[in-house]
């Protein structure tokens, strides 16, 4: 992947690091320069070369400043460019990932796993990678250059210098590897911990979850600060003994200097000179040791991010057979599903003729959202035939199917946008026609009274918006699309009996002829449903319309009486409540 960002951003990078070298040369150069005016007014008083010489310098010192300002561009760009399509890779992925693979990741833990990731692919190219070509190296280079017009021997005990402190970096790293890996795991905790309270604020308060979880997050949050400090601590130890070392060679090299000066080997300007590019040269290899350490434990976050792109994608997404258009024969002949060695489906098989309409019922647990989810091509079944239209669903390309097909999962998704946006998705249609959806969803009355009407935002996750309007909003994007295909898997949970039975009978009538899928969890929703299909324990133990069901099968007769004693103590509740205010 970063390789990818390498080729994508070539040219800008290109730039950057010819411009990173152009600073280096000149400030390099001028040293040089720098010091032969110092000699050259000890020496010789030649006014006309010093002043040449002056004009040198001069030239060097504005074009350091003026390609200091231009480099900020390329460095700004780069760095957040890396940053931002390194995360709009992970959404790619999420695009095509797995569905069985994306169950086994946490949202928290994946959130925390992309923005950690992101930030260190970004440091390991930029911070690392381009510093490097752009700074250090160039630094290094051009110093030593410099250096050799001088003496040969200080090269030498620069060179031993850096056998020292490598030795001494590699030390460090055994440390910081193992204590990196454990702070990673730590603030993934944290993360899921975190999201988990702040998106499930109700149901946390009722059940007096925040104390409990508050401790835990301090006793995350302890653990991540004692390893924080940790880190940085062996960070800074290495700084002490580099700046020890440096301090030494400098030490020595005045040393040197003195004497060749008073033999006449040396001038007080090559001195002065040597002892500039000895912080010239050390100081790449201080932030060289710095960014490789970083490099090393961002390489261990960013793995995490590249186990989490490499994860299975979905084979049947973008390859298969185009599906220009669908009748929607659906046809299920003896599929078996399994999680592991947990068996959810047990040869099921059905029929669903093109234009008609077919429930599937029995108690949570049984199935029937595993069914939806086989058809839907997001789980793969292990064994069987999914037919749609005569072809297997292996075989189709599934992106070309879901522009047939309109769906409605359990919780009814409601998207961080307006009303308008959560409607008609991408497609054009005029207030008028929208208007004509909502109050179809008996929707349109409280759209009117907000003071945005079709602009206003529903907050994040529809919470502006009671459970009921977000269902009522998810039917209204399934009308506009108007698909030759519906699923609602429990689509009415959060609506009221009349509301429900209404918004039913509407999509029953308004997709005549188009074959509908519907999950029911409250019976009295699927009474016109052409057929309904009753399952129990992975199997359908029967089908037949709903009168046929009542009459003749004792498990279906048993669901309604629950779901009658269900609603019952449910208009009780609401009955208490109200009495109670």
């Amino acid at each position: 992947m970063l390789k990818k960002c390498f080729f994508m951003f070539k040219w800008w990078i290109f730039a950057y690091v010819i411009l990173g070298c152009t600073i280096q040369f000149f400030s390099a150069f001028g040293i040089k320069v720098f010091q032969e005016i110092l000699d050259k007014v000890a020496i010789i008083h030649n006014y006309n070369e010093i002043t040449q010489l002056v004009f040198i310098y001069g030239f060097l010192l504005i074009g350091t400043s003026i390609f200091n300002y231009l480099i900020e561009y390329p460095q700004v760009f780069l760095s957040n460019s890396i940053l931002e399509k390194l995360k709009i890779m992970a959404l790619s992925k999420i695009s095509k990932i797995d569905y069985r693979s994306y169950q086994n990741i946490g949202t928290g833990e994946m959130i925390k796993v992309i923005e950690n990731g992101a930030n260190a692919g970004t440091n390991i190219v930029f911070s690392f990678y381009l510093r490097i070509l752009s700074e250090l190296l160039p630094t290094v280079i051009f110093s030593l250059y410099f250096i050799s017009f001088y003496n040969i021997k200080i090269m030498l005990v620069i060179a031993l210098g850096y056998v020292i402190i490598f030795v001494l970096t590699n030390l460090l790293l055994r440390f910081l590897y193992s204590i990196k890996s454990s702070l990673l795991q730590s603030q993934e905790n944290m993360s899921r911990y975190s999201i988990r309270g702040f998106m499930e604020l109700v149901v946390f308060r009722i059940n007096k979850r925040y104390a409990k979880e508050i401790n835990r997050l301090n006793h995350t949050a302890n653990d991540i600060v004692k390893k924080s400090s940790q880190i940085r601590m062996i960070h800074e130890s290495f700084f002490g003994i580099f700046s020890l070392l440096v301090s030494i060679i400098k030490i020595i090299i005045i040393i040197y200097g003195i004497k060749s000066i008073l033999s006449g080997d040396a001038t007080v300007g090559i001195i002065v000179a040597l002892t500039m590019f000895i912080d010239k040269v050390y100081t790449p290899v201080a932030i060289f040791n710095v960014i490789y350490v970083d490099y090393k434990l961002n390489r261990v976050t960013y793995n995490r991010f590249e186990e989490f792109l490499d994860a299975p994608e979905d084979k049947n997404l973008n390859t298969g057979l185009d599906i220009k258009q669908l009748k929607g024969d659906i046809k299920f002949e003896n599929v078996a599903f399994n999680y592991g060695n947990v068996k959810v489906l047990n040869n099921v098989s059905f029929t669903i003729p093109h234009g008609k309409s077919l429930a599937i019922v029995g108690l949570s647990g049984s199935g029937k959202s595993t069914i939806v989810k086989l058809l839907l091509g997001l789980l793969k079944k292990d064994s069987g035939q999914i037919l749609l239209d005569g072809t297997d669903i292996d075989a189709i390309k599934l992106d070309s199917f879901y522009n047939q097909l309109s769906y409605i999962s359990q919780d009814a998704p409601v998207f961080d946008t307006s009303i308008r946006n959560n409607i008609v998705f991408d497609d054009n249609l005029s207030d008028e026609e929208i208007y004509q959806i909502l109050e179809n969803v008996f929707l349109k009355e409280k759209v009117l009274s907000l003071p945005e009407q079709l602009s206003t935002p529903v907050g994040e996750r529809g919470m502006k918006l009671s459970g009921g309007e977000k269902q009522r909003l998810a039917f209204g994007r399934v009308l506009a699309q108007n698909r030759d295909v519906v699923i609602l898997d429990e689509p009415v949970s959060a609506l009221d009996n009349i509301t429900e039975k209404k918004i039913m009978n509407y999509i029953l009538d308004y997709f005549a002829g188009k074959t509908v899928i519907i999950i029911a969890h409250r019976l009295n929703s699927i009474r016109n449903v052409d057929n309904i299909l009753l399952v129990k324990n992975g199997d359908v133990i029967d089908q037949g319309d709903f009168n046929y069901l009542i009459n003749s099968n004792a498990y279906f007769k048993e669901l309604w009486i629950k779901d009658e004693q269900d609603e019952e103590h449910k208009h009780e509740k609401e009955k208490s409540e109200l009495s109670y205010n």
